[in-house]
């Protein structure tokens, strides 16, 4: 930042004019009249020492006047003034420090000149040659004026070209610079990368099953909404498929039910089938209901739930029948979600282990099923 108290500068050109900038400095009168004071002994310390205090408010200011001439786009500043000033009322005393100037855009005329020149060469020689072709000199006296013209220009000409040179040079090292900065940048973008990529893996390495399918389902999302959106849109049709796969692991049970007495069903036992408590009820109700075994599954739920009502355990054998063919679409579609997930996230095991206890099938039926989700 050019600072200066004249409206012009040497060797410089104003671009543009930005307009009036300020800044000032208040001190208290305990300065001041200290300062007064001191001038009982001014060839002593004291004088050097408010000189110093002096030169620090004037320095602030300044810099303030930079400050605001670079926020507005400024590189110099012309017609600097600093004024110093007392105010006073009430009792109080202040002294102020401002200082005030023109905040401009300045460019160097070297360039300007450097073209006046170039220019003035070119139309002597120009000249010159017109003279020639008119005939009002001879060829002799051409190439002899032609060497005086530039031998006069030499030291200039041979300036410019060395500071084309150096310019070049210089525009040639600020583009390495900028090559290397570049390369530099590359080089520890690739490095932090590689550093996540490694506190990635090492955080994958260190995470639970369950942490990495939640991270996985998350990712996978996207492609799980979409798979059910497109499974919805054809779900109509396959039930209707699963159905008729379900119906040859189970035949409907509704009339021979019906059929059922009492005593059939209080006098049937299932101990023999090789049913495992620990199984939910509809499961093992399921699998009696896959071996024909219907007076044993309601003599199941009896015992279950220690009522000898059969009308309730035919009723309820016959709804986990229509639980193991999807009688409901709404439940198909529900059970479906769950299928079309384990799918997407490539656990096709895991799905067709799901959907075969739940209707009670083989795991082959419970394969051809999930083909069609």
């Amino acid at each position: 930042m050019i600072i200066t108290t004249t409206h012009k500068i040497a060797g410089y050109k104003i671009d543009s004019y930005l307009g009036l900038v300020n800044a000032n400095q208040v001190i208290g009168a305990n300065l001041i009249s200290d300062f007064i004071a001191s001038f009982s002994d001014v060839f002593g310390g004291s004088s050097g020492t408010y000189r110093e205090r002096l030169d620090v408010l004037y320095r602030d200011v300044k810099n303030q006047l930079e400050q605001k001439a670079s926020a507005i786009g400024a590189n110099a500043i012309l017609g600097v003034h600093i004024d110093f000033d007392e105010i006073s009322g009430k009792g109080k005393s202040m002294f102020m420090i401002t200082g005030y100037g023109t905040a401009v855009i300045v460019s160097h005329e070297v360039e300007k000149q450097k073209k006046i020149e170039r220019y003035e060469v070119y139309q002597k020689l120009y000249n010159l040659a017109k003279f020639k072709e008119a005939g009002v000199i001879t060829d002799e006296q051409y190439e002899a004026e032609k060497s005086n013209i530039i031998l006069s220009h030499e030291a200039s000409i041979a300036k410019e070209i060395e500071d084309i040179k150096t310019e070049n040079e210089h525009k040639e090292a600020v583009k390495q610079a900028q090559v290397l900065a570049q390369q530099l940048a590359e080089q520890k973008e690739r490095e932090l990368q590689e550093e996540l990529e490694r506190q990635a893996e090492e955080r994958r390495q260190n995470m639970t099953d369950k942490e990495r399918e939640a991270i996985l389902r998350k990712e996978k999302e996207p492609e799980i909404e979409e798979a059910y959106k497109e499974f919805l849109n054809k779900a109509p049709s396959t039930i209707v498929l699963v159905r008729n796969l379900l119906s040859s692991n189970v035949a409907s049970p509704q009339e021979p039910l019906r059929r059922l007495t009492q005593s059939e069903i209080m006098n049937a036992s299932y101990e023999s089938m090789g049913i495992n408590a620990s199984n939910k009820a509809a499961f093992n109700i399921g699998l009696l209901l896959k071996h024909g075994q219907l007076a044993e599954a309601c003599k199941y739920y009896i015992d279950l739930v220690g009522d000898d009502d059969i009308d309730e355990a035919k009723s309820y054998v016959n709804s986990v029948y229509d639980m193991m063919v999807f009688k409901d679409q709404k439940a198909f579609e529900r059970m479906a979600k769950n299928l079309v997930e384990f799918k997407c996230l490539g656990k096709t095991d895991e799905a067709i282990i799901e959907f075969s206890m739940y209707a009670v099938c083989d795991k082959e039926i419970a394969r051809q099923v999930i083909e069609l989700l």
